[in-house]
């Protein structure tokens, strides 16, 4: 796997309660607007103790650096790459594992793509990997988020920085989508998967992606 300076890490979290609303003329699902976005990232006091989020330029998602002998999940690996190719609000969350979260908005068009990608990629590598550089890829369930959620966890024994001992590092991702936003989380964390971790931040963002839309609307 290349760098985690390109594989940006990403994590998130907001609760429903602090969450800001998005205006009426979003709520028919319209593409959000740079200010709207801004407000849905996650922040220090969203996340509470031992956890630190900054907004941050994070770098692109970058998972055709996988180093995987499975064709079909390189194509939807590169799929992926190409889908969330464009720049997005993101933020750095920093606790006891480091991650993110990139928020992007689009058409009905656009935020199908995204999430079908992001289902293609976790069913097609799930179970692949490479034994000579101790890859392994894992799809998972990370229950009801947002109208639709798919994570997968990558395994690589690679250093993260040159001349950094080899070691174990994990790599989560989940990609959630609500109304005309969908955010993505990555965790990355060293030696032990910090999953629990990561799933506690994408639930906390999913809940304020969803308490940002009236109900009703």
């Amino acid at each position: 796997m290349k760098k985690p300076a390109r594989i940006a890490v990403t994590a998130l979290t907001l609760a429903a309660s602090l969450a800001a609303a998005v205006p009426a003329s979003a709520a028919s699902d319209r593409p959000l607007s740079r200010t709207q976005l801004k407000k849905l990232l996650v922040t220090t006091k969203d996340l509470g103790k031992e956890w630190g989020a900054v907004p941050m330029n994070l770098k692109r998602l970058d998972l055709t650096g996988l180093e995987v002998d499975d064709a079909p999940c390189l194509t939807a690996a590169r799929a992926f790459d190409a889908v969330f190719d464009e720049p997005a609000h993101s933020a750095l969350v920093l606790g006891r594992a480091s991650g993110g979260e990139r928020l992007y908005t689009g058409d009905a068009a656009a935020l199908k793509k995204m999430t079908s990608t992001a289902q293609r990629v976790a069913a097609a590598c799930d179970g692949a990997g490479d034994r000579r550089n101790m890859v392994k890829i894992v799809k998972h369930a990370p229950g009801r988020l947002g109208q639709a959620a798919y994570a997968l966890e990558v395994q690589d024994s690679n250093p993260v920085y040159e001349g950094q001992d080899a070691k174990l590092y994990h790599f989560d991702y989940v990609v959630i989508r609500h109304r005309s936003a969908v955010a993505v989380v990555q965790v990355v964390s060293a030696r032990a998967s910090h999953w629990k971790d990561t799933l506690n931040l994408a639930r906390k963002a999913a809940a304020k992606l969803v308490s940002a839309y009236p109900r009703h609307a």
